[in-house]
């Protein structure tokens, strides 16, 4: 089973639906989860989950994407919302983050700062000391929002 190939499946039956398919995890070994994530202009309700998910589940069980047992959840991304792509960022510019890198940068991988740009695939970031860091987005192991109550 490959990423793409949950993207292929999912997304048409968000998108009838009436959804935006934010994007799609995979985690564990064995039997493993899947987490999808739905957004709504209006918001996603417990019930907008429960309607994807049994649709999805339905076509999972005809395309059988997924070789053995695996879990299915279907959830809004949440404010702390994480990015799986570079348009998701570019439209994130001015909210903070929290970056964690695939490899040490400056022998530390995990960064908190201010989305302050994106140009091409780089993701730019101010960090809480005013320093200021540049990633390739595909040297990202996690990016996602880390909504500020102050």
């Amino acid at each position: 089973m490959l990423l793409d190939d949950l993207y292929d499946i999912v997304e048409p039956i968000t998108a009838d639906l009436g959804y935006i398919l934010w994007g799609i995890e995979v985690v564990g070994s064995g039997k493993v989860t899947i987490r999808i994530f739905i957004d709504h202009e209006n918001g996603v309700s417990v019930d907008d989950c429960q309607t994807v998910s049994r649709e999805v589940s339905a076509i999972f069980d005809v395309e059988d994407p997924v070789s053995g047992e695996y879990v299915l959840e279907v959830s809004s991304p949440g404010m702390n919302r994480q990015i799986f792509n570079i348009t998701q960022a570019q439209a994130l510019v001015g909210f903070n983050v929290k970056a964690v890198t695939l490899a040490p940068v400056e022998s530390q991988t995990k960064f908190k700062g201010l989305l302050k740009q994106v140009d091409g695939n780089n993701v730019i970031l101010e960090l809480e000391n005013n320093k200021v860091v540049s990633f390739d987005f595909d040297e990202l192991k996690k990016l996602r929002v880390s909504p500020d109550f102050s």
